[in-house]
């Protein structure tokens, strides 16, 4: 049983080769991928760092609020007021140092 990448990298093409590559059902491995993102998303929301395996690490990112402030906009001049944000929680990723020189060395600019 060879190892086979999808040509595009949809879910359904994911979960195809999922099940070609391990030997189980398009069901199973979809159910397999369903639980595996619950998993991800579940951590991140919990304010984990989720390592994905020699790819890197997935986690929520507390941004700061900001102040309201004046601005202008840039095709008429006008002064305009931007409003203050909440501080709020965003989704992050950061690459582990091994990928990103895998990356480099296989694609091509």
């Amino acid at each position: 049983m060879g190892k086979h990448y999808p040509e595009k990298y949809t879910v359904a093409e994911i979960v195809s080769c999922l099940a070609d590559n391990t030997g189980i059902t398009k069901k199973q491995a979809k159910e397999v991928y369903d639980s595996l993102i619950e998993i991800i998303k579940k951590g991140v929301a919990t304010k984990h760092r989720v390592p994905l395996g020699d790819i890197g690490k997935v986690f929520a990112h507390t941004k700061p609020a900001s102040k309201a402030r004046e601005g202008r906009n840039p095709t008429t001049g006008q002064t305009i007021k931007i409003a203050a944000k909440p501080a709020r929680s965003v989704p992050k990723a950061s690459f582990s140092k091994t990928f990103k020189e895998s990356i480099e060395k296989s694609v091509k600019p």
